[in-house]
C-alpha cells in the first residue's frame, strides 16, 4: 500500500470511526446526571465535575472538528497541501487526548461492567488504529514536504539560454525532414 492510499484512507477510517464514537457514545454520555454526581463524591473536584457534565457536549463538538479535519485531510491529498496533513496530525493527537479524558473522568459513572469494558475496547482499538494510520499520514506528508523542497530549489537554480528557442525549431525541422525522407 503506497502512502497516498494509506493517507486517503486515514482520513476515511477517522470519519466511520467518529461516527461509530458518537453514536455509540451518546447513550452513555448524556444519561449521566450531574446533581446524581454530585451526591455520590460530594469532594469532586469543579473541573471535574464540569467535564463530567458536558462531557457528550465536549464530545460532539471535538468529534464535528474532527469530521471537518478529516475532510480537509482528503482534500490535502487531492491537492498536495502539506498544511491540511500537519493540521491532521496535531488535531488526532489532540482529538484522542481529549477523548482518553473524558472516558477516565466517566468511567466511574456507568453502572454496567460490560459497558464499561466495551468503552475501553473501543477506545484502545481506535487510538491502535489512529497509531497505525498515523504512519502513512507522517510519511506522504513527509514525501510531499521533500518532493516541494527540492522542487522549489530545482526551478530556482534552473537558467535559460536565449538560444534555446531556436535549437528546438531546428531540431523539429530535421524531424520532418526525415519523415519525408522515408516515406
Amino acid at each position: 500500500m503506497s502512502a497516498k492510499l494509506g493517507t486517503v484512507l486515514s482520513g476515511a477510517f477517522t470519519i466511520v470511526a467518529t461516527s461509530m464514537y458518537l453514536i455509540f457514545e451518546e447513550k452513555h454520555l448524556q444519561s449521566g446526571n450531574c446533581t446524581e454526581i454530585k451526591l455520590q463524591d460530594p469532594g469532586i473536584n469543579i473541573i471535574r465535575q464540569l467535564i463530567i457534565c458536558w462531557s457528550f457536549k465536549i464530545v460532539a463538538f471535538v468529534s464535528s472538528i474532527t469530521f471537518v479535519i478529516s475532510f480537509l485531510l482528503l482534500y490535502s491529498v487531492y491537492a498536495q497541501m502539506l498544511r491540511g496533513m500537519v493540521i491532521y496530525i496535531i488535531w488526532i493527537i489532540f482529538y484522542e487526548a481529549v477523548n482518553i479524558i473524558i472516558q477516565v473522568l466517566t468511567n466511574t459513572y456507568s453502572s454496567i461492567e460490560m459497558v464499561r469494558m466495551m468503552r475501553w475496547f473501543g477506545l484502545v482499538s481506535r487510538v491502535v488504529m489512529h497509531c497505525y494510520w498515523m504512519f502513512f499520514v507522517i510519511t506522504y506528508t513527509y514525501m510531499m514536504y521533500k518532493s516541494k523542497s527540492q522542487g522549489n530549489i530545482l526551478t530556482y537554480n534552473r537558467r535559460t539560454s536565449a538560444g534555446s528557442g531556436k535549437f528546438l525549431r531546428r531540431k523539429s525541422k530535421i524531424i520532418n525532414f526525415s519523415r519525408h525522407y522515408n516515406q
